[in-house]
């Protein structure tokens, strides 16, 4: 590699770094006060389907070609008594599926889902329980894990906080 190209090289990936480490530092957080307009009032907007051309995903066996097939999970086989979906009870916790960015301690965010708005309003809570379920359903899977904190928006205090976690989990 020619000391040209080396150069080169190096300034797009500290612009790259610099422009990631930008849209990471605007992201913009909102209060859950429910007469906020911190997110312009369009957080709750998103219209259609969240994972658009994936269908529901099936069992089609192992010798299946198709990349969103179940190969060797078949939810209905019975298996010593019981069919497989009892043994194998998945669920989907939803911080590392729908709040976490996929970064590590060694690197910046990897994924970012398009109904994102960076908020943390009260609206984009709902979009997301909203994917989560769309989710769910393509999956087959009726279970799921989370920490209180991951489906409610933040409060402006400590004492509005549960308040703010029970509203958004019984109007969801």
């Amino acid at each position: 590699m020619k000391g040209s190209e080396r150069l080169l090289l190096l300034l797009l990936v500290v612009a790259s770094s610099s422009l990631l480490s930008a849209v990471i530092a605007a992201q913009q957080t909102c209060p859950a006060d429910l007469d906020s307009k911190c997110d312009g009032g369009a957080s709750d907007d998103w219209e259609g389907e969240f994972f658009p051309g994936v269908p529901k995903i099936k069992y089609e066996g192992p010798t299946s070609k198709n990349p969103l097939a179940y190969k060797w999970y078949n939810k209905e086989e019975v298996i010593l008594g019981k069919k497989m979906k009892d043994w194998m009870r998945f669920s989907v916790a939803f911080w590392h599926t729908f709040r976490g960015t996929g970064a590590d301690p060694f690197g910046a965010p990897t994924k970012v889902w398009p109904w994102e708005d960076g908020t943390n309003s009260l609206g984009m809570t709902k979009r997301r329980m909203r994917a989560h379920s769309e989710f769910m359903e393509k999956l087959g899977v009726d279970k799921w894990c989370f920490h209180d904190r991951d489906i409610a928006p933040d409060g402006k205090t400590l004492e509005v906080c549960p308040s703010v976690v029970l509203y958004t989990s019984v109007n969801t």
